[in-house]
């Protein structure tokens, strides 16, 4: 399956590894102080989650460019957000098929 990385029109099949190395881990956290993405709050190194920032079932890639390093709940935030964007497109795409609205009674007459 090819992707569109980052919307710059490369071209790749997906991913396979979905987990950052530890070396991935350790460079992201570098990157950002080891503090959150989000918040900016110190990062317990015991509980710091890492997150692709475009979505690896997306197409995005296992790389630092695409990690975060976050704190539990702002990653859980993040997530949630996405898959309310998720339900939302879906439930647009269906609700189009047949709007009752613009459906007066005297259609039927």
């Amino acid at each position: 399956m090819s992707v569109d990385l980052f919307g710059f029109g490369e071209k790749s099949k997906r991913d396979t590894r979905r987990a950052f190395t530890p070396t991935q881990k350790k460079e992201i956290l570098y990157q950002q102080n080891n503090k959150c993405a989000e918040c900016h709050k110190p990062l317990d190194p015991r509980a710091v989650h890492f997150h692709h920032i475009k979505p690896w079932s997306s197409g995005g890639r296992t790389i630092t460019v695409n990690g975060a390093a976050l704190c539990p709940t702002c990653h859980e935030i993040i997530t949630h957000k996405e898959r309310l964007k998720k339900v939302d497109k879906k439930k647009r795409k269906s609700s189009n098929v047949f709007d009752l609205s613009k459906v007066s009674l005297k259609d039927f007459i």
